[in-house]
């Protein structure tokens, strides 16, 4: 089975299931929506590639006129960095595959 790390809009999803998380969540979606923190097992700090990364990814965005939200590239990174899979609901993410970071391995949900 990949591994994978949760976006902040799908926690909130599994969430609202009252269901266990499954997989990895950064320790920035934790503190987006606090009650994650119940029912997660498996928290990631962002290491300082992550941030370069990030930064390097907004700079290229920027450039191209599609700044994206700060915790979302970190979090994106976190993902790349890892060899993860992204789960998200939120679409921006096809951006950031699209203009800066193709091979990133992303899911979003409907």
């Amino acid at each position: 089975m990949e591994e994978i790390i949760i976006d902040t809009s799908e926690v909130i999803e599994i969430i609202s299931r009252r269901t266990p998380i499954q997989g990895y969540i950064s320790i920035l979606t934790v503190i987006e929506y606090p009650p994650s923190i119940k029912y997660a097992s498996k928290i990631l700090y962002p290491e300082k590639k992550d941030y370069h990364l990030a930064i390097k990814w907004q700079t290229i965005l920027r450039r191209k006129g599609y700044p994206l939200p700060a915790v979302d590239l970190i979090i994106a990174a976190q993902a790349y960095n890892k060899n993860l899979t992204l789960i998200t609901r939120d679409k921006h993410f096809k951006i950031l595959k699209e203009k800066a970071a193709p091979d990133i391995k992303l899911a979003i949900k409907e």
